[in-house]
């Protein structure tokens, strides 16, 4: 019995059922055969190393999912055709590369696609990217699993690809977007919280430095940490501690 954890049992709860899905950096499969057996999906399981779609290819077909998964070697989505699926999971790798995917896969994407994210870190830049892609962050989750913090990303391609957005709209919402601070948890607020200290340690280090450089990103920081205080207090006055 597969026990998936929160962070991968989230992205198969965002992914709509009965979808076409490329799982992108699917490593050992437990994504494609939860969307294969729960969500009655169909899904391309690609990786871009041999030795993990060797093994997702074993668990495949251990679970006699084979007719429901095809394993395909990619990087990114250079093997996908334009056209074969509904929605793509990029899950398990940093924000930079999840944006270079994109990036480079832009001509396989289409208007209304769902993307189903989850980058283990550069968080604000995805935010970025996403938005000067024409791509819009629905719903976002924020949790934390085996002592760890992540976010969990559900968007949806925009109608005209690419966008033109200013540069000033992307880095809008960038630190924090648009849902979480409109949709309080107490998960997230206990995020904040955790991430305010260490802004706050770090803070302190870089007044002992008299570097412009140091003194440029202590002044970022400051700002974020302000944000996030903003943040923290308007999710208290819902109830949450």
């Amino acid at each position: 019995m597969r026990e998936l954890g929160k962070r991968l049992q989230t992205i198969v709860d965002y992914v709509k059922p009965d979808q076409r899905v490329a799982d992108v950096g699917c490593d050992h499969a437990y994504v494609s055969m939860e969307l294969a057996e729960k969500k009655n999906c169909t899904v391309i399981a690609m990786d871009i190393n041999e030795g993990p779609l060797s093994i997702a290819k074993e668990n495949i077909y251990g679970q006699k999912l084979d007719k429901k998964i095809e394993t395909r070697l990619s990087d990114g989505l250079k093997e996908l055709q334009s056209g074969e699926v509904d929605t793509v999971v990029i899950a398990g790798m940093g924000g930079h590369l999840i944006v270079d995917i994109l990036r480079d896969g832009a001509a396989k994407l289409r208007p209304g696609m769902q993307l189903v994210l989850s980058p283990h870190s550069d968080l604000r830049l995805v935010r970025y990217s996403l938005r000067k892609q024409n791509i819009f962050i629905e719903q976002e989750t924020c949790l934390s699993d085996a002592g760890k913090w992540y976010f969990v990303l559900n968007c949806t391609v925009g109608l005209s690809l690419p966008g033109e957005v200013p540069d000033e709209d992307a880095k809008a919402d960038m630190m924090y977007g648009t849902w979480l601070p409109t949709h309080p948890t107490s998960e997230f607020l206990e995020y904040l919280e955790w991430e305010a200290k260490g802004l706050e340690d770090l803070i302190r280090s870089l007044e002992k430095q008299k570097t412009p450089a140091a003194r440029a990103r202590k002044g970022s920081l400051v700002k974020q940490l302000e944000e996030s205080r903003q943040i923290r207090e308007r999710l208290k006055e819902h109830g949450l501690e």
